[in-house]
């Protein structure tokens, strides 16, 4: 969720990607309607990357009239508790649907994803809990409802039954190398930290496609990278040339910056902060050396910090190539009419070979252009949350296993290391779906959530017209993507 709804101009906010406040909070109600029957207590997991603090719509800068967009401002605690006030008071059902749980009875807990990794701050937690607490004294809800909803800074995780986490420390694009972040909430550090570890996919949602304004959406993959420039240079290529005569410059200084060397002792202070708060859930989740071994399992070296001090080297060799590739192309049509030339057949001869010549090399240079604008990327996809899902089924002893983050709905067995099947779930977005050329047997916009009773575990979207769930259709061999014991509780985990 970004800023909106804006009452001032009866419009949402223009980065806005997230329009169904109302289908969630008729979920929410659903949910409270069917527990009841039940007489079984609930815990609503928000599986991360549901305050989106990377695409959200900044306070208009200085240079506003000249048409110049820039970012908003590096992420503090105070930044960000800023951002998630405006962006609950442009959420008002959403808000609606969390205290309908609460005041239920039911639980509520928020994991934070690549979008809201700032969700671990204080202060961002009790702007949360002050939206929610005052939607709740209107409706007269019990004191303790809002003693009810909680934050997870990384993971949910019932022994043996269960691990929910958003996912991202295991894709390569979108891993940061200190993820745990409570502890470097004073001084300085916050900034330098939200700058120098920002993975790739965070540096290109906040630096670039939000420049494109509301035709793009959320881009979880490198897949949805080619697929998104190919589109705006088919159908805007006046907006990438009027992105890049007004943005370059300041993108070429973002990119100096990072690729400068780092402040001396930020890292140190970072890593022993994150290590610190590492160990104090290892002992409070009563998982000890085995959430080391998780730890372990996440992406490292992806930041966008350390790619771009090699963006030279590699503009460097794309120079060269090119200045090689375009020799050797005038050298060989060089070569080819001065042959031509020296023939000795008639002057009409001469000339149709010429012409055939330099077609061809004309039908040559258009391939090579058109191909290196639209090429896919060919290769097998891994599925590196698939190959992390069956490691922490091992190492935490639960059968179900549950991801978010790449926006695509999976339900994948695998044998348990003692014996019996586990299961690895993908609860995909409550967004529009742009990732893949191929089609999907699923609506353009699907409400997906995994519903667990006891150790049963069922995928499926909520259905606004129905006022019901159904089940989500996935096919077989043909899935999309990378892929207390609380048994007396259900569980559902949508995905932001």
């Amino acid at each position: 969720m970004g800023r909106g709804y804006n009452p001032a101009s009866k419009r949402w906010f223009r980065l806005e990607a997230f329009l169904y406040d109302d289908d969630f909070l008729a979920f929410c109600r659903w949910l409270c309607v069917v527990q009841r029957g039940r007489g079984v207590p609930l815990r609503l997991v928000l599986n991360g990357d549901v305050l989106d603090f990377l695409r959200i719509d900044p306070a208009p800068p200085a240079d506003a009239r000249r048409g110049g967009r820039r970012p908003g401002p590096l992420l503090t605690p105070e930044v960000a508790a800023a951002m998630a006030r405006d962006v609950l008071n442009g959420h008002r059902a959403f808000v609606e649907g969390v205290a309908e749980v609460l005041a239920a009875g039911h639980e509520v807990v928020y994991v934070a994803g690549n979008h809201d990794l700032e969700i671990q701050w204080e202060p961002v937690q009790q702007t949360v809990r002050a939206a929610v607490a005052a939607t709740l004294d209107r409706r007269g809800a019990p004191a303790g409802a809002i003693g009810r909803l909680s934050f997870a800074p990384w993971f949910v995780h019932e022994p043996g039954r269960i691990w929910i986490e958003h996912g991202c420390q295991y894709d390569p694009e979108n891993a940061f190398r200190f993820p745990l972040r409570r502890r470097m909430a004073e001084g300085p550090l916050a900034e330098v930290v939200a700058e120098r570890d920002m993975p790739l996919g965070n540096f290109f949602q906040r630096y670039l496609y939000n420049l494109f304004g509301s035709i793009t959406f959320i881009v979880p993959s490198t897949r949805a990278n080619y697929r998104y420039f190919r589109f705006l240079l088919a159908n805007r290529p006046r907006l990438l040339l009027r992105l890049a005569l007004s943005h370059g410059r300041f993108l070429v200084q973002v990119l100096r910056r990072l690729g400068r060397a780092p402040e001396p002792g930020w890292q140190r202070e970072a890593e022993e902060a994150h290590r610190a708060e590492l160990a104090d859930l290892a002992r409070t989740s009563g998982l000890g050396g085995r959430l080391l071994e998780v730890d372990r399992l996440k992406c490292r070296g992806a930041d966008v910090a350390r790619a771009a001090s090699g963006l030279l080297r590699q503009a460097i060799k794309l120079v060269f190539g090119t200045i090689l590739v375009t020799l050797l192309g005038v050298g060989t049509l060089t070569a080819a009419t001065t042959f031509i030339a020296s023939l000795t057949s008639g002057v009409g001869g001469k000339a149709l070979l010429s012409l055939m010549v330099y077609l061809v090399f004309a039908l040559m240079a258009a391939t090579g252009l058109v191909a290196a604008a639209l090429r896919l990327p060919t290769e097998e996809q891994g599925r590196p949350l698939t190959a992390a899902a069956r490691r922490i089924a091992g190492i935490a002893g639960v059968p179900l296993v549950v991801f978010g983050h790449i926006h695509e709905e999976v339900a994948s067995a695998f044998p348990l290391p003692g014996g019996g099947s586990g299961w690895y779930f993908n609860t995909g977005t409550w967004l529009a779906v742009f990732t893949h050329d191929v089609f999907l047997p699923r609506e353009r916009v699907q409400f997906t959530f995994l519903r667990v009773r006891g150790a049963e575990a069922e995928l499926l979207h909520w259905s606004p017209g129905r006022n019901r769930p159904m089940p989500v259709v996935l096919l077989e061999d043909d899935g999309p993507g990378d892929d207390g014991s609380g048994l007396g509780s259900d569980e559902v985990a949508p995905q932001g």
